[in-house]
């Protein structure tokens, strides 16, 4: 016991000290999403309502983006520990290479998405505005793609401040730009739900900017020669880190894809119904980003003893970050259940969409722990280039399990947004169980090989 204690300090303080600042950046950037649903819900319940369903949507491609490239951080942590300094220029040549062919696919993705909307039986007053959504959207997404290249090379060095800073200058700047366009300040036209998702395109192209600027002008990575001798797309390395990211993306888009299934299960059920599942999901995706933080962590903790040969502490390092990932979300819950009262009201003044939200809440508590736990361990894994078969066990709990309990509790049995709910519950901890009960096992076979 006194060993593990031991253990727990010495690895939580690192943890903490990586996951910080990432912590504020996710939260920063979720907050745009936040800012976006409050200042919807300003105008009308059905722009609130276009707003969740184009953002569940759009974050359904925005995530798989992520997961593609997402691969970066734990090749570069790995190098990193290894003392293989100089392949990291060559290994983010090759990542940014891959981050351009997602973000062109991505365009012409969310504009079918778009498209598909009407025949969804989605409610036809909310469809058409959650369409203009997704298609001024799309064209924010070459340039997240190019911003989570040189992100991911940070992270895999452990240096994640500049994530940070920069989500903090681009929070203001997303806020002004939704004034300007949503509501039409300064002479612009009021364009409603299209105005926060150009709001948020600007912002993207933005991000990337600046942190390739950062990265160019920084001494820090000079001895890399990220920009030195730039080389083309080499096939052979690009599909090597598809092959690691694209489980990745897969295992994303499976929960990623049962919330957003859901959603549009919601969407029939009508708006009030809509609104406030999209204020429930909006609190719970902030609350998201800590454990998800804590996950990165791990992947870059975790890539690193292992680049160094060090298993034990691979195994301690996974362990002690999923439980902290636990704790995080167990309270979370506890304030879920605590206070729902003031969390709707942040959002709606509307009575029959606040007392709806208030039921979802509670829903969500239930699940708040088992996600905390799966996103962990998946962060561990990762840090393994374990993906493959993450992605199977994800496609098992979010499409064999979550996404059929969602649709026979909530609409067969006509249980309705609680039922839902309830489905996304039940995948969600089927996830936390199995992934959990894969990194263990690896470790096993880790320790006993070393």
């Amino acid at each position: 016991m006194q060993q593990w204690l031991t253990l727990w300090r010495q690895e939580a303080r690192p943890t903490l000290w990586l996951a910080g600042p990432l912590v504020v950046a996710q939260l920063l950037q979720v907050g745009m999403g936040f800012i976006d649903t409050v200042m919807a819900g300003r105008i009308s319940p059905s722009v609130l309502a276009a707003v969740g369903l184009g953002s569940s949507v759009w974050g359904l491609v925005l995530l798989a983006c992520i997961g593609a490239t997402l691969a970066i951080s734990p090749l570069v942590a790995q190098l990193n520990g290894a003392g293989e300094q100089r392949a990291i220029g060559g290994e983010f040549q090759q990542g940014l290479w891959v981050a351009i062919l997602i973000g062109l696919l991505a365009v012409p993705l969310t504009y079918g998405l778009a498209a598909l909307l009407p025949l969804l039986g989605v409610d036809p007053e909310i469809a058409p505005l959650a369409g203009d959504y997704l298609r001024v959207s799309a064209w924010g997404m070459p340039g997240l793609c190019l911003y989570l290249a040189p992100r991911y090379l940070n992270e895999g060095l452990s240096n994640t401040t500049p994530v940070m800073l920069i989500q903090c200058l681009l929070l203001p700047l997303n806020i002004l730009g939704n004034y300007l366009f949503m509501f039409g300040g300064f002479g612009f036209p009021a364009m409603g739900a299209a105005g926060a998702a150009l709001s948020t395109a600007i912002s993207l192209w933005l991000g990337a900017g600046m942190i390739f600027l950062y990265i160019a002008r920084s001494r820090r990575f000079r001895p890399f020669g990220l920009f030195y001798r730039f080389s083309g797309p080499r096939p052979r390395e690009v599909l090597r880190i598809l092959c690691l990211g694209l489980p990745i993306a897969v295992s994303i888009i499976m929960e990623v894809g049962m919330f957003t299934a859901v959603a549009v299960l919601m969407g029939s059920l009508g708006k009030v119904e809509m609104a406030a599942h999209q204020i429930a999901l909006n609190y719970a995706s902030m609350m998201f980003m800590l454990p998800l933080s804590i996950a990165q962590a791990i992947t870059i903790r975790v890539g690193h003893a292992a680049g160094a040969g060090d298993y034990p502490l691979v195994v301690v390092r996974g362990r002690v970050g999923i439980a902290m990932a636990g704790g995080i979300m167990a309270l979370s819950a506890a304030l879920l259940l605590l206070f729902p009262q003031v969390i709707v009201a942040l959002y709606t003044d509307d009575a029959s969409v606040a007392r709806m939200a208030m039921t979802l809440l509670f829903a969500a508590a239930l699940f708040q722990f088992s996600d905390g736990l799966q996103i962990a361990a998946s962060g561990a894994l990762r840090g393994l280039k374990d993906t493959t078969v993450p992605m199977f066990i994800t496609m098992f709990s979010y499409w064999g399990i979550g996404f059929p309990a969602a649709w026979v509790i909530g609409i067969q049995w006509g249980v309705g947004p609680q039922g839902l709910w309830g489905g996304l519950a039940a995948g969600l901890t089927c996830a936390a169980i199995l992934l959990n009960l894969r990194f263990q096992r690896l470790g096993r076979r880790l320790l006993m090989a070393g």
